[in-house]
């Protein structure tokens, strides 16, 4: 099944990469050609990339619950690999920006230098906070395999306690840095490639919008992760039902925060009532895309908070997969129906919104590109998984050395240490 899987990831990453060299090398292209390639970075950025925030919450918060999905969140750093380059290609296809409402008000060299180099410290900040996490268990490949390849990066980790300290402290301090540049890079991505494009487009809410969005998926990502590794032969002795409990507890108010934000959206375009505004309000909304909107309102919200209010669902392990692949739907066709359209009235500094143009639907180029950028990274995922754990076993070690069992009543409870 492993090299199945390989094999076919392989070859939709292969489709995906020449159908974009084919859209670079066939000459200068509309700006909406590419709507779809942004809808896919951002679809990538708020899920795969979202997702080792939750290792960093967990953690945060000392809950043990957490650890066996901490590495499978982390591995999600690996989609900077993909998203890195992309961005760099969608930033060279942008409109000319001078004179054009931005965040960089015609700052020398944005967007382009600043959103690239805001997506390259992104990148290494997660890379670096996934090597990190790994080192004790790249040193024990080392211990168990003499001379192999799997032992080489771990630097000669011989975990003393000096080591030990500057671990534990490191993957909180780089874990802060990568929930900050996250909501930076959601910041500059949805206003350069989104916002900026469209005519009279003012808003304060889409931002944190998009990156709270993004959380909520990033929670998913890794509730998906987590069951896929589960069906691996002796994995269902690491993974249980406490980490899909506790992000079942997550994606329940995250899907609330989705309805917050869209409804302070509706509010300030209802109460303006501006011709400008409106017509912006039904390009996104209530337009051509309105059947974007809909989906998009009841994948994020509506199912997710209809299901998760209910005990038998949400604790337990088949019911909060069936909902992040639920929200995993929704955050994609939210993308779609904010990029495809931004993209397809971009043009001259200026212009207004006096006809609204038609629903976008994807052409083979599209659907060969969204299918290779998603393939690609789950082939790093697949090809990381032969040199690092699926389980981040030091710390699955400490939950154990620091928790007992203790009897209570007729039944035994588990009680967990919590260390200074």
């Amino acid at each position: 099944m492993y090299w199945a899987l390989l094999a076919v990831a392989a070859a939709l990453a292969v489709a995906g990469l020449v159908a974009l060299v084919r859209l670079l090398v066939t000459g200068p292209q509309p700006y909406a050609r590419w709507g779809y390639t942004a809808a896919v970075l951002a679809f990538l950025i708020s899920t795969f990339q979202a997702a080792p925030i939750l290792a960093f919450a967990s953690r945060m918060a000392r809950g043990f619950w957490g650890i066996p999905l901490r590495r499978a969140a982390e591995l999600g750093a690996l989609t900077s690999l993909v998203t890195t380059p992309l961005l760099i290609v969608l930033l060279l296809q942008l409109p000319s920006f001078d004179g054009r409402p931005s965040i960089w008000f015609d700052w020398p060299g944005g967007p382009r230098i600043w959103d690239a180099l805001a997506g390259g410290i992104f990148a290494l900040v997660g890379l670096a906070l996934l090597y990190l996490s790994s080192l004790p268990d790249l040193a024990a490949a080392r211990v168990a395999r003499p001379g192999g390849l799997l032992g080489l990066p771990s630097l000669g980790w011989n975990g003393t306690p000096r080591q030990w300290q500057v671990l534990s402290r490191g993957v909180i301090v780089l874990g802060a840095f990568y929930l900050m540049m996250f909501v930076f890079v959601n910041l500059v991505v949805v206003s350069d490639l989104a916002m900026s494009l469209v005519p009279n487009w003012h808003s304060a809410v889409i931002p944190p919008y998009h990156a709270v969005s993004g959380l909520e998926a990033g929670v998913a990502t890794t509730l998906l992760t987590l069951a896929a590794l589960r069906r691996s032969p002796g994995m269902q002795r690491y993974i249980g039902l406490d980490p899909f409990w506790g992000g079942a507890k997550l994606l329940l108010p995250f899907a609330l925060l989705f309805f917050y934000f869209t409804w302070a959206e509706l509010l300030t375009n209802w109460y303006g009532r501006l011709p400008d505004e409106q017509q912006v309000f039904f390009l996104f909304m209530f337009g051509p895309y309105q059947w974007a909107f809909m989906l998009s309102f009841g994948l994020n919200f509506l199912l997710p908070f209809l299901l998760l209010i209910w005990n038998p669902i949400r604790v337990s392990i088949a019911g909060p997969t069936a909902v992040s692949a639920l929200v995993l739907l929704g955050n994609l066709v939210d993308r779609v129906r904010i990029y495809v359209p931004a993209w397809s009235v971009a043009g001259p500094v200026g212009q207004s919104l006096d006809q609204l143009p038609p629903a976008q639907l994807p052409g083979v180029e599209d659907v060969l590109i969204v299918l290779g950028a998603g393939a690609l990274v789950v082939l790093l995922y697949l090809l990381v998984l032969r040199s690092v754990p699926a389980i981040s076993l030091w710390e699955y070690r400490q939950g154990l050395l620091l928790s007992v069992e203790r009897p209570f009543v007729r039944t035994g409870v588990r009680a967990i240490a919590k260390p200074h």
